[in-house]
């Protein structure tokens, strides 16, 4: 049984392992190819949410509230 050849990563690339499956990784790559795990927040890599966006998220639900409580007081 031959190994196919494993391409060579480009050159200031440093691999690293999943912390799942412990499959290698790039230094870049968002989802481990061997199991799928997302690798955002892992190894000083940006999480899934920026603060910002965050933000976004609470001011949309808070508005969405506001427009439901509203309706309730007008119906009752």
């Amino acid at each position: 049984m031959t190994d196919a050849p494993q391409p060579a990563q480009p050159a200031g690339v440093t691999a690293g392992e999943c912390p799942l499956c412990g499959g290698p990784v790039t230094a870049t790559a968002d989802r481990c190819p061997d199991c799928g795990r997302s690798l955002l927040g892992v190894d000083g890599r940006p999480g899934p949410f920026s603060r910002r966006t965050l933000w976004w998220w609470a001011g949309g639900l808070l508005a969405i509230y506001l427009v439901v409580l509203a309706i309730v007081v007008a119906t009752s």
